[in-house]
């Protein structure tokens, strides 16, 4: 049995679940009432986790935030962003987070169910939002079932920083909520790519970033034990 539980959206609305924090360390991990998530077992090999992107329309009636979504192409050409460059975005942007944990992503075989599936709000609202769900069960450490990630197609999407906060940078993005999807919520404050608020002073993983990552899923080098945290 699955169990869905609120996503997280990088405007600055948060969800209702508690977190447990490592405040000077920079990252903070999803926690649902003192049940924390991630994908796999808390095993030395690193997890293979697939996404893919939405391409029909799909509803999920207990998500909270990504509860129906819609393919990205009218957003895409909204932002004139063509899809071969999406499709860019996102490897870069998963490649963040697998670079620095022991946490891997391929992209869905085609007619397979992706890990992570990400699209547009069929009713647009806010920027973006993930949603994320667990297997339920006993147990302070639960393995996530399935993440969403969605845009609202309605705004402006750019590539790359230009100084104008009002349009977010799609890689930016993407690695904000793939954090949220693999088990990271917003830490207090501001300087890392979780911070709840979008800003144009970086563009990629801070130390707190790598820190959570870290304490999930282990480091990236191969052979070391992952880090266990359901503590």
């Amino acid at each position: 049995m699955k169990k869905w539980v609120i996503g997280l959206v990088m405007a600055g609305l948060v969800g209702v679940g508690g977190a447990r924090a490592a405040g000077i360390l920079g990252f903070r991990l999803l926690d649902f009432n003192g049940v924390l998530v991630r994908w796999g077992a808390t095993e030395a090999q690193p997890v293979v986790v697939t996404y893919g992107f939405v391409a029909a329309p799909v509803a999920f009636s207990d998500a909270r935030n990504c509860r129906a979504m819609v393919p990205m192409d009218d957003m895409l050409a909204r932002s004139e962003i063509d899809s071969a460059v999406l499709q860019r975005e996102a490897a870069a942007a998963f490649q963040m987070w697998e670079q620095v944990a022991n946490i891997r992503f391929a992209a869905a075989a085609p007619g397979s169910r992706p890990d992570i599936l990400i699209g547009a709000q069929r009713d647009p609202i806010a920027f973006a939002f993930a949603d994320v769900t667990y297997v339920k069960g006993d147990g302070p450490l639960r393995p996530i079932e399935r993440s969403l990630i969605c845009f609202n197609p309605a705004k402006r999407w750019k590539v790359g920083f230009d100084g104008n906060l009002s349009v977010y940078d799609l890689r930016y993005t993407l690695a904000h909520e793939i954090g949220h999807a693999i088990g990271l919520d917003h830490p207090g404050g501001h300087g890392q790519l979780m911070s709840m608020h979008y800003k144009e002073d970086f563009r990629a993983l801070q130390a707190g970033d790598v820190s959570g990552a870290v304490r999930i899923y282990g480091p990236r080098r191969s052979g070391q034990q992952a880090a266990s945290f359901a503590k």
